[in-house]
């Protein structure tokens, strides 16, 4: 299966719906069977490298997922070669894709900096006071496993799946899977600054690299494993009120009725 009929395939299933008007490019109407895509509705998974984070690796994995209010994903560029005739008419043609392996992400902030905290542990290979690792090199461990990490984002539709509400495939707009994530930014100007005149909540951003390209919905499989991802950090009744599990909604609602209990919430 080559990557044109991999795109082809979820072409086609994005396809099946009404198309906006040709002429007006309206949309509207009671009769319409699309929607246009709403933003703003993702989770995200980290993977973090344990041998940074000496077991606390699952705890911050947690931190990220639970803060993390914006995700920008990564961008992919045709590169073309000219060829000039004469008279200056030229010719373009396409040579390679390229990958910026960037993707960025902002979190709050919240009491005893602990996204600070998470970025400058994954960031901790380098030792700013002497400039090398404290990963040794001598026992073989400065490398990559032991720094790198993954990342999973799944960005969803504003729906409910099914009389469980858990998270399927067909809720999902788009999903990507990155491997060998790091940060490359360590967000401490903006955590730290300080002004009197303003008191203010934080918002941190951070821009982490990755290797290769990232996999996505246009792949067999990887829907269903962001979801097995998201099962494995959260539990598999995060969404659904099974089993005498509380849902999402539950949880909340609960909350609300127990004010005072926290252990209820």
């Amino acid at each position: 299966m080559s990557i044109i009929s991999r795109l082809n395939a979820r072409f086609a299933g994005a396809t099946t719906a009404d198309s906006p008007d040709m002429q007006t490019r309206d949309i509207g109407g009671h009769f319409r069977n699309n929607q246009p895509y709403i933003s703003g509705y993702f989770q995200i998974i980290f993977g973090l490298p344990d041998a940074l984070f000496k077991g606390q690796a699952a705890g911050a994995a947690k931190w990220l997922h639970s803060t993390c209010e914006g995700f920008t994903p990564h961008t992919q560029n045709i590169n073309k070669v000219d060829i000039q005739g004469q008279g200056q008419i030229g010719s373009s043609f396409a040579a390679s894709v390229t990958t910026t392996r960037e993707f960025t992400t902002t979190f709050r902030e919240y009491q005893q900096m602990p996204i600070l905290n998470v970025i400058r542990t994954w960031a901790s290979v380098f030792d700013p006071f002497t400039g090398v690792s404290p990963l040794g090199g001598t026992s073989s461990k400065f490398i990559p496993q032991n720094y790198k990490g993954w990342a999973a984002v799944i960005q969803t539709k504003p729906v409910k799946s099914g009389e469980n509400q858990k998270l399927v495939e067909a809720d999902i707009e788009e999903c990507y899977i990155y491997q060998g994530v790091f940060p490359t930014t360590i967000p401490v100007d903006t955590a730290s600054a300080s002004d009197i005149t303003g008191n203010e909540t934080v918002q941190l951003s951070a821009t982490w690299s990755f290797d290769g390209s990232p996999l996505t919905s246009a792949e067999d499989g990887v829907m269903s494993k962001c979801i097995s991802l998201l099962d494995n950090q959260l539990g598999s009744d995060a969404f659904a009120a099974t089993n005498g599990a509380y849902g999402t909604f539950e949880k909340y609602l609960q909350a609300g009725n127990t004010v005072g209990n926290p252990s209820k919430g």
